[in-house]
């Protein structure tokens, strides 16, 4: 049995390390040894405070996330770290995969993502936002001649821009 620490929220602005045991994966299962998490200072922040409205519970819940809302709650979703245990393709790889604050972690290979080379591990972390930014695109249905204001420049603010000014024909405010 593997054993792993994990970051839980325990209260409302608290948390600690715990240790829980991992099985061992088989087949299409990897172990994956953390090498950055990021932090997700808008939703994690409303995680931490304890102020997941109950009607958002279900659509906040992220892969991989351990108890309940409020608390106690094992949360995130940004991990990047290197196969050290599965498919002999994935093994010695950087990947990135959707997962809480853990220092090794077993998930479905097709959960992983190889980090390209090139990229660097912690530039990789930010691949989540990248993936906010580009559904929040999708789901604006910004077409061909309009116009788009972004209202708020964080991280996926700033990434929604630049996906909009990259596309044809969107005039940004």
């Amino acid at each position: 049995m593997i054993q792993a620490r994990a970051f839980w929220l325990t209260g409302k602005g608290r948390g600690a390390l715990k240790s829980e045991p991992l099985t061992n994966p088989g087949g299409d299962w990897c172990v994956v040894q953390a090498m950055f998490s990021a932090v997700s200072p808008g939703t994690e922040r409303l995680v931490a405070a304890g102020k997941v409205p109950p009607a958002l519970r279900k659509e906040m819940r992220c892969p991989y996330m351990g108890g309940r809302f409020p608390f106690p709650v094992k949360y995130g979703y940004s991990l990047v770290g290197e196969v050290v245990q599965g498919p002999s393709e994935l093994r010695g790889r950087t990947v990135h995969v959707l997962h809480p604050h853990q220092d090794l972690c077993v998930v479905r290979c097709r959960d992983v993502r190889v980090v390209p080379a090139g990229v660097p591990s912690t530039r990789a972390t930010l691949a989540s936002n990248m993936e906010t930014a580009i559904t929040a695109v999708w789901d604006s249905e910004a077409a061909l001649g309009e116009r788009a204001l972004v209202v708020g420049f964080g991280i996926v603010g700033s990434l929604i821009a630049r996906i909009l000014a990259l596309g044809p024909a969107i005039d940004l405010e």
